[in-house]
């Protein structure tokens, strides 16, 4: 059984970032408490924006994560107030941290592409009873719907799966006032023979047997060879004898 959930809105206040360049940017990121961003969207002029990072970790952490939808609310002189969604993080390569994010500004009455995550749930019993292998292909789904209508993911139970099973998207019951994108007859996940594998000591053994005949048939070859002009020296006193006989 499938089950979708309507996202919740989140709420964010920023401040109007009015230095710009690498070394501003830096210095932001270094003090720690806040993180770069931008927000853009039709018929309005980037804004550039600093995003206190606890803030930010909380949201990202919530159930929706990055695809919630957001009501970001700048504080400052001019104040105004957007639905927004994350377009886009940037982490750093060391430590994983997020250094910079994009908001996409939106219309509430205007629908959206986005992608919400496939979420599963329970343990397939051809896993647990016959030991098979569990693998999703599919871990999210794209939708059109309204901004306000984002599925927050769709969970589906897969503790029937046995071996041989495969979900689809069709399988899937798209959530309610949305429209899923992806290819029907697209596999979302599946439970697999388990994989056996012979010990490389039993292969070893088989093939062991094969190196020694050949080494023992060079070996018969070699001796054959050696054995020839042996056999001859041993013949030719025999020949004289008889000519002296004759004699």
């Amino acid at each position: 059984m499938a089950k979708a959930k309507t996202t919740v809105r989140q709420e964010l206040v920023v401040q109007r970032r009015t230095t710009r360049g690498t070394r501003p940017v830096r210095r932001l990121r270094q003090e720690g408490s806040s993180i770069p961003g931008i927000v853009y969207g039709r018929a309005m002029e980037p804004v550039p924006i600093t995003v206190p990072r606890k803030a930010l970790a909380k949201l990202l952490h919530a159930k929706a994560g990055e695809h919630a939808l957001v009501t970001l609310r700048l504080d400052d002189g001019k104040p105004w107030e957007k639905p927004v969604l994350i377009h886009d993080l940037q982490h750093d390569p060391v430590d994983g941290h997020v250094i910079h994010v994009d908001f996409h500004a939106i219309a509430l009455t205007e629908q959206i592409r986005v992608k919400v995550p496939v979420v599963l749930k329970g343990e397939p019993v051809g896993v647990k009873q016959d030991g098979g292998v569990l693998e999703q292909f599919l871990r999210e789904l794209e939708v059109e719907c309204l901004p306000t209508e984002i599925p927050e993911g769709i969970e589906m139970d897969i503790s029937a799966m046995t071996i041989g099973t495969t979900v689809h998207v069709r399988d899937l019951p798209p959530p309610k006032h949305a429209k899923v994108l992806n290819d029907p007859a697209g596999a979302v996940a599946s439970v697999q023979q388990p994989r056996v594998e012979k010990p490389e000591e039993e292969a070893a053994a088989v093939t062991e047997p094969e190196v020694l005949r050949e080494k023992k048939e060079e070996g018969k070859e070699a001796a054959g060879e050696a054995g020839t002009p042996a056999e001859a020296k041993k013949e030719e006193p025999k020949a004289e004898k008889k000519e002296k006989e004759k004699s």
